[in-house]
């Protein structure tokens, strides 16, 4: 991939909690899931993600952005999505979101690439406390600081989140009206105030205020 050098770009680099302690079948399912819900990300956010989630070590991923205000956005689709399809509540990712310059990316893995916000990132996942799951870090930008505590509210609820609330919020965070999330709805089809539900129970109102202020704010940059 080709990049810009005097462009921004996000670097979103995570692992999957406690995978270890996943069986044998269930690690075969969680690569498929993650792959398959890679493919997804790049159909649904074609404009964001010009490649796709590079798996690698078994249980680490890394993707980047090229609209690093989106970042937020698609790193909760991804985490929304991984723990819908492996249908458990237990399930999470931790993710470290970084802006920054990227130098080079040699090959088509994003995990090959070398820069400013894959350092920003990989420090950032490698230093998370334990009690988090994500970060931000910007430390060109005077809102880091208050971007960093809008995530870390929002990791606070969507670590809370059921399957089928995590797949509810996919659709939202799509722009889905909740019809079509009904419509659409893994497996079978759901009522509109079954959808309704689980995003109330998912905290999604307040989850959806908070995508728009770091989406808002980065934009200015």
């Amino acid at each position: 991939m080709k990049t810009q050098p005097d462009k921004l770009y996000a670097i979103i680099t995570g692992d999957i909690v406690a995978s270890s302690l996943l069986s044998s079948n269930k690690r075969k399912m969680l690569h498929k899931v993650m792959v398959d819900s890679s493919k997804v990300l790049q159909d649904e956010f074609k404009d964001a993600v010009p490649m796709g989630v590079d798996i690698f070590r078994g249980d680490s991923w890394q993707i980047i952005l090229s609209k690093p205000a989106k970042a937020l956005r698609l790193a909760l689709f991804y985490r929304a999505i991984l723990r819908a399809k492996m249908e458990s509540h237990r399930f999470d990712t931790r993710m470290a979101i970084a802006l920054g310059h990227v130098d080079f990316i040699p090959g088509n893995r994003a995990s090959e690439g070398y820069g400013e916000a894959y350092q920003l990132s990989g420090k950032a996942l490698e230093s998370m406390p334990k009690a988090s799951n994500m970060s931000f870090v910007f430390p060109e930008m005077e809102l880091e600081k208050v971007l960093n505590v809008v995530i870390q509210l929002i990791d606070s609820i969507s670590s809370r989140w059921s399957d089928r609330q995590a797949l509810a919020v996919t659709g939202a965070l799509r722009g889905w009206k909740q019809e079509k999330i009904a419509e659409k709805w893994w497996k079978k089809k759901v009522s509109q105030q079954a959808v309704a539900q689980h995003l109330s129970r998912a905290g999604w109102y307040p989850v959806e205020k908070g995508i728009l202020f770091f989406e808002q704010c980065l934009r200015e940059e």
